[in-house]
């Protein structure tokens, strides 16, 4: 069997290819091989080892996008305040065991130069390549990857992740430095792309020669010297050194070992006006031409609370390439005229999202009369009905996108025209049909709809403002539209720490959030079937079929439970074709249940970039599991002479 496979998009694939990475990384050795100026001091003074002993034997060779760089420069972004870690994650951590081609269609080499996959899809044995190191010179080896799934197997350490799965239990076994299994109790078909997404970094991120002497599998005294370092227990103190699952704390270390291009310079605390970041000298990757990569030397990222001073950045040139939290539809009009004046241009994001909003009534509501009416299909159609979706989309998105309900995108091989467009009408009519049909009382004085046994209906739709300002015009709008047809809505808007809070207490009506799941169907299914906690129309659910806080698990509708059991069939399948019938199966069942309502495809995202800033992809695909701009390789990126 060839060692070289590929997942392809959507699909979670394991089909064999050749991928140009491993085609290049053939000849690496043979490349000239050159560093940054920055580094050629440190070098001259002993205070680092000559290049080819930094490198490995065969370091990973990268395509530039378009050309060979040069070195030198200082990125600058924005953070939206001091827990904005996911914009580090996006640009300095994206770097797995495996990853995504720029194109999001395979699997293709990255620490490991090579795997092999048994024929039941139970064993999984990388290839390390030879001589990586981490940022402090240590040696990167399968020691760490064993350390890291010891440590996060720990039951009072780590969320998520495959090592946590209680239905699939895994083992690492170690062959020699760079060699090791993973041995999964049940096959498992779709380990390799939660390996290529921003989810596989825990196991390539936890340094045994660091952060062993934190837990005490490898020192004994990590306990004790947890205590005199004024934490409880050595969880504590584990979590605040080298935490791959609190983000916040773990670009606060500048000790803690990477394996990324940037290291960090100026930690990411609580109070820091700005964090920094700098070239890491044993960075593993080279050009074509054998230059050592990144070519940029350090990332500055500016720490403001304020959205309004994030957008006047960009528009005065001070941010070089940035698209979180600044690129917003309101946005789009300022920084389209500013490109001249700012010395920047605007590229294209082609959103994995499906929808602009998804409407979720929780169907495992605690008062038993809400839950009853909230999980009558017939109720959420009329609801779907009352909604003027053309409004929302010329009103708020000036026109761009189209009505469309929680389903796969267009692009995507799961696209489901039916599913798509079904109960997206504005048709008061209908939805007065559908009301009466579910068994909702008269209307009262008022002009509203009442519940069944004629008690004041009152639906409280939870939202968080903050995070997409556009949702404040929506919710606007569908407040209105809602209440013309005769249903009763309050606004709720509240925190995003209080909006997850409420979830696992189940009392709530109705959450919005955005469209996940539009291309990357198989791995984020949330809206289509209960797959997890942010499938929060059936929180409830989502626990019992992840076996997790079993006092609040209750037991599924049965067509529900259909759809877990593909799921898990899913997760055992190594045939990528028999998964994606298994996909189909489980949609279609959403398609007849409609737990989920959506209101609009959204239309493409920007971004801004200097002009002066070179090698960067157009039109770059954009997800979280696919944490754009990183599979975009930003450590080609880099600024040409003006």
């Amino acid at each position: 069997m060839m060692n070289t496979r590929s997942g392809r998009r959507h699909r979670a694939g394991l089909a064999i290819t050749t991928s140009l990475a491993a085609l290049l990384m053939l000849s690496g050795a043979a490349l000239a091989q050159q560093q940054a100026p920055m580094l050629d001091e440190m070098v001259a003074s002993g205070e680092l080892p000559p290049l080819e002993e930094r490198l490995p034997a065969n370091p990973l060779v990268v395509e530039p996008v378009e050309s060979v760089g040069v070195y030198g420069g200082t990125w600058r972004s924005a953070l939206r305040g001091g827990l904005d870690n996911a914009w580090i994650g996006r640009t300095v951590a994206y770097d797995g065991l495996v990853r995504y081609d720029r194109e999001w269609k395979e699997i293709i080499p990255n620490l490991a130069e090579s795997w092999e996959v048994s024929e039941d899809a139970r064993t999984y044995t990388f290839k390390l390549r030879e001589g990586l190191k981490w940022n402090n010179g240590t040696p990167f080896t399968s020691a760490d990857i064993e350390f890291a799934v010891q440590l996060m197997k720990e039951p009072g350490y780590g969320v998520g992740t495959f090592i946590k799965n209680p239905n699939n239990p895994v083992n690492v076994e170690v062959v020699d430095e760079t060699t090791f299994s993973f041995v999964f109790e049940h096959p498992n078909g779709i380990i390799m792309d939660e390996l290529a997404s921003i989810n596989g970094l825990t196991v390539v991120s936890l340094s045994k020669d660091y952060c062993g002497q934190f837990y005490p599998g490898t020192n004994p005294n990590a306990a004790e010297e947890a205590k005199a370092a004024g934490f409880e227990t050595w969880e504590l103190h584990m979590a605040n050194r080298c935490s791959w699952a609190t983000e916040t704390i773990r670009w606060a270390n500048p000790d803690l070992p990477f394996m990324n291009a940037w290291m960090i310079e100026q930690p990411l605390t609580g109070d820091a006006s700005r964090a920094t970041f700098v070239r890491n000298p044993y960075y593993w990757k080279v050009d074509t031409e054998g230059n050592q990569l990144p070519y940029i030397d350090r990332l500055d990222m500016r720490v403001s609370d304020s959205l309004e001073e994030l957008t006047l950045m960009a528009l005065n040139g001070e941010i070089d390439f940035q698209d979180r939290h600044i690129a917003t539809v309101a946005n789009q009009p300022l920084f389209f005229d500013g490109q001249e004046a700012g010395d920047y241009r605007l590229g294209a994001n082609i959103p994995s999202s499906m929808n602009t909003m998804t409407i979720q009534f929780n169907m495992n509501h605690v008062d038993p009369t809400r839950r009853e009416l909230f999980s009558n299909k017939d109720f959420r159609i009329g609801i779907s009905h009352l909604l003027d979706r053309q409004e929302i989309i010329d009103v708020v998105f000036t026109g761009d996108g189209e009505p469309f309900q929680a389903a796969p995108r267009p692009e995507s091989p799961f696209y489901d025209e039916e599913m798509a467009k079904q109960y997206t009408e504005f048709d008061p009519e209908a939805a007065a049909a559908a009301f009466e049909a579910a068994g909702l009382g008269e209307k009262n004085g008022d002009g509203f709809y009442t519940m069944p046994d004629g008690s004041p209906l009152q639906i409280t739709i939870d939202t968080i403002a903050a995070f997409r300002t556009e949702w404040t015009d929506m919710m606007e709008l569908i407040q209105l539209q809602l209440e013309a047809g005769g249903i009763d809505v309050e606004l709720n808007n509240i925190d995003r720490t209080l909006y997850y809070d409420k979830r696992p207490l189940g009392d709530y009506d109705a959450q919005i959030w955005q469209g996940d799941g539009g291309l990357d169907v198989i791995q984020e299914p949330r809206y289509y079937m209960a797959s997890g906690d942010e499938s929060v129309w059936a929180y409830r659910w989502a626990q019992w079929f992840n076996g997790s806080r079993p006092e609040i698990a209750e037991e599924p509708a049965d067509w529900a439970k259909q759809q877990m059991d593909l799921l898990n069939q899913i997760r055992q399948e190594g045939d990528p074709a028999k998964r994606d019938e298994l996909m189909k199966q489980i949609l279609q069942l959403a398609k007849e249940n409609f737990p989920v309502i959506g209101v609009s495809l959204p239309g493409n995202g920007y971004f801004i970039a200097k002009n002066n800033m070179r090698n960067i992809a157009e039109p770059m695909l954009h997800a979280y599991l696919f944490p754009t701009p990183a599979p975009y390789d930003p450590f080609q990126w880099y600024f040409a002479a003006e």
